[in-house]
């Protein structure tokens, strides 16, 4: 499925076992020195269309969260990553510090 944010061309796979393959949609903390913990990978095209695609495979109710750097996630911690990173992004919106978004990129 498409899952752009990180690069526009990225994907992820939910397999028929409910692994989801997320790529770099979420990392481990310092590229999986602290496994198990959600952390942002290094950079995103577009951090709130990549928080959207996340929520998005959330949505899809996976066992598991394969990323790119690091062992795989537990979705509900993700989930709760998720939830504070959207605040951060809000804030940084509210501030002035990113491009807040038009209607037809929020749609």
């Amino acid at each position: 499925m498409p899952t752009p944010g990180h690069t526009a061309g990225s994907i992820s796979v939910l397999t028929d076992q409910g692994d989801l393959v997320a790529g770099d949609l979420i990392a481990n903390s310092f590229f999986g020195l602290v496994p198990g913990r959600p952390a942002n990978p290094p950079f995103h095209d577009d951090p709130r269309l990549n928080l959207a695609s996340l929520r998005k495979m959330l949505a899809l109710n996976p066992t598991s969260l394969h990323v790119g750097h690091g062992t795989p996630l537990d979705p509900d911690r993700v989930r709760r990553w998720a939830s504070r990173e959207h605040e951060r992004l809000s804030r940084l919106e509210a501030a002035g510090r990113i491009r807040a978004r038009t209607a037809d990129e929020t749609a």
